[in-house]
């Protein structure tokens, strides 16, 4: 699984959706530019965005730990990720 910004999952058991959203750093225009120039120059994932710093193993397990719908677990996982967990009734 490709690291991303949002990652959203339905829990038919719970009926519950978890929603993992990365924190996006504040953008400066000096960290505008040094994205911009980065991508320019070497292409890929832009330093601090998930495509860079997350794990795709350690999200795989993540993803597993959510498919046999053990919430607490996935939470700590995500979290331990980077990423900002909400769990909440569908809207």
């Amino acid at each position: 699984m490709t690291p991303r910004y949002d990652h959203r999952f339905f829990l038919p058991r719970h009926g519950l959706v978890f929603e993992a959203s990365w924190r996006r750093p504040a953008r400066t225009a000096r960290s505008w530019v040094r994205a911009h120039l980065h991508a320019l120059a070497f292409g890929g994932p832009t330093p601090g965005s998930p495509e860079h710093d997350v794990d795709p193993e350690a999200l795989t397990a993540a993803v597993e730990l959510l498919e046999e719908q053990d919430i607490d677990a996935a939470a700590m996982a995500f979290t331990d990720l980077g990423y900002v967990v909400q769990v909440h009734a569908p809207r």
